[in-house]
């Protein structure tokens, strides 16, 4: 060969004695080739540093595939899946091309029935990949099942399951953002003041990623030898309009910490109407009403987990493994970003979120 010539099928068919046929079987690892010919044919393919422009055959090939979402639905109380969403999109702008077809499902984050529906509805059409937020423990185990059952790869997103054969995972690592939670509240805590920590969930032991932001908290706090009290308060969706009595009843002088593991936008609007003092708030994610409180400076820190780029390598990752046929990094956990009233408008979720950056 050539220095410089661009290596092609037809060369490889010719080095090797065989037919160009031959040669298409061996690459797509397609039957009807004798193991001495396809071992044949790979030694001159690495020989030759051959790299089959797969991009272009996808270009002009009729092949579809259909990955689908299933992924909570953006709520008035909750918009952090919108930044997901997002990125899923924005990545589908950029792999339609190359025949993809993106389905959508949605489910309501306080409804695990809905969860079900969805799913079951999502398996009859019979997807190619799927990418799935899996916040309802019990009810995705089962349904990763029968994604196994079926041969279905899927990318888990936000939260992972422990002991399924993913394919791929973008989310954070919820112990060490507790355990973060816990080194930030430690800034103002004495020895023998006190830290609340408020869960929004009527099923907290379907939720592992909120126990496990919690469990992280309070190993830190023990590390430290911290004498005082840790109290948590897990506020049922039932029991949503009594919020406000709730945490009110359970914030006292000696509270020197307040960590909410989720919706942080609740928790924030009552500690300002009982008087920030000398307390510091943890929470999660920078969403538009997470901000506001950000500002105003009742919400001390934000731990941001880049939902965008969740959702955008999420769908990359299965256009990765279906078109072009290489391995991908099973866990992909996302940097912990502490964000706070003088930072978050440089942070890159809060450019994606107002579009300034895409």
């Amino acid at each position: 060969m050539k220095s410089g010539k661009k290596i092609g099928i037809r060369d490889i068919a010719k080095k090797a004695g065989v037919s160009i046929g031959t040669v298409d079987r061996v690459l797509h690892n397609r039957a009807e080739v004798s193991e001495k010919t396809r071992k044949k044919v790979l030694k001159i393919i690495k020989d030759l540093n051959y790299h089959p422009n797969v991009l272009a055959q996808r270009l002009a090939s009729d092949k579809i595939f259909r990955f689908f979402i299933l992924i909570p639905r953006r709520s008035a109380d909750n918009s952090y899946w919108e930044g997901p969403l997002s990125g899923i999109l924005k990545a589908e702008t950029e792999i339609k091309a190359y025949g993809i077809q993106l389905d959508k499902y949605f489910f309501n984050l306080n409804d695990k029935n809905s969860f079900r529906r969805e799913s079951l509805k999502l398996l009859t059409s019979r997807p190619d990949g799927i990418i799935v937020a899996p916040v309802f423990e019990h009810e995705s185990r089962e349904f990763l099942r029968k994604c196994d059952d079926n041969t279905i790869p899927y990318v888990l997103i936000d939260t992972i399951i422990k002991g399924q054969s993913y394919l791929s995972y973008y989310g954070q690592n919820s112990r060490q953002s507790g355990y973060l939670a816990g080194k930030l509240i430690g800034l103002k805590l004495k020895r023998h003041s006190e830290v609340l920590i408020v869960n929004f969930t009527s099923e907290l032991k379907n939720r592992p990623h909120l126990l496990e932001r919690e469990e992280g908290l309070r190993s830190y706090l023990k590390e430290q030898d911290f004498k005082g009290r840790v109290k948590n308060i897990n506020v049922s969706s039932m029991a949503e309009k009594e919020i406000d009595e709730i945490i009110l009843q359970n914030l006292h002088n000696r509270t020197r910490g307040v960590f909410a593991t989720s919706s942080a936008h609740k928790v924030a609007k009552i500690v300002k109407t009982a008087g920030k003092r000398k307390r510091i708030m943890v929470g999660y994610d920078l969403t538009e009403d997470n901000v506001l409180y950000l500002e105003n400076g009742t919400i001390d820190f934000l731990i941001c987990q880049r939902p965008f780029e969740q959702g955008y390598h999420s769908l990359m990752s299965l256009f990765d493994h279906f078109v072009k046929t290489t391995k991908v990094r099973k866990n992909n956990p996302m940097p912990l970003e502490i964000i706070t009233r003088e930072n978050y408008k440089n942070s890159l979720d809060y450019k994606k979120y107002k579009n300034e950056e895409q």
